[in-house]
């Protein structure tokens, strides 16, 4: 089996070369998307002449940078903003102190299920939208439809990461 170049397929900022468990992970969950996506994303228009903006780097300041790509070329990527020092929990019972960099073990069944929600939104969302593209007026709208597409599927990506990367097992299941 070929080994994936994931700094290309997946571009980052999250040190996926660095942390082998999680690119086993994502060796198995990647073609399994993009079969999703092919089957269950915009119906119809792969080939067609629409740019989507698709994120390629994160700033200092937590900004993304943005290029611009046809729909088959858009590149799954999970970018995050940088650690930042000394980072405080804005609301809540826990506000004002330094933010966890795992998640405590009381809130862990409450997170987990809240990720894998938004997780399971993300794609139905897309299925929902399946069609709508051949009843856009104006090759605008469509972009924006596409775009919005792209986006639900680039949420779930990272739903997928933190699920990965800080639930392990119960995580991945």
């Amino acid at each position: 089996m070929a080994s994936i170049d994931y700094i290309e397929r997946i571009p980052n900022n999250v040190d996926l070369s660095e942390n082998r468990r999680l690119l086993r992970a994502l060796e198995d969950w990647q073609p399994k998307f993009l079969e999703w996506w092919h089957d269950m994303g915009p119906e119809g228009f792969q080939s067609k002449d629409v740019y989507l903006r698709t994120a390629v780097s994160v700033d200092a300041k937590g900004w993304a940078q943005f290029g611009y790509v046809k729909m088959p070329e858009y590149r799954w990527g999970i970018f995050l903003a940088e650690p930042e020092a000394d980072r405080r929990i804005n609301f809540g019972e826990h506000q004002g102190q330094p933010a966890w960099p795992d998640v405590p073990g009381e809130y862990r069944g409450t997170l987990r299920r809240l990720i894998v929600t938004q997780g399971d939104t993300e794609p139905a969302s897309v299925e929902q939208q399946r069609l709508l593209g051949h009843s856009c007026p104006s090759l605008y709208d469509l972009r924006n439809l596409f775009q919005v597409n792209v986006e639900e599927g680039r949420h779930l990506w990272a739903m997928v990461y933190l699920l990965h990367a800080y639930f392990g097992r119960d995580g991945r299941e």
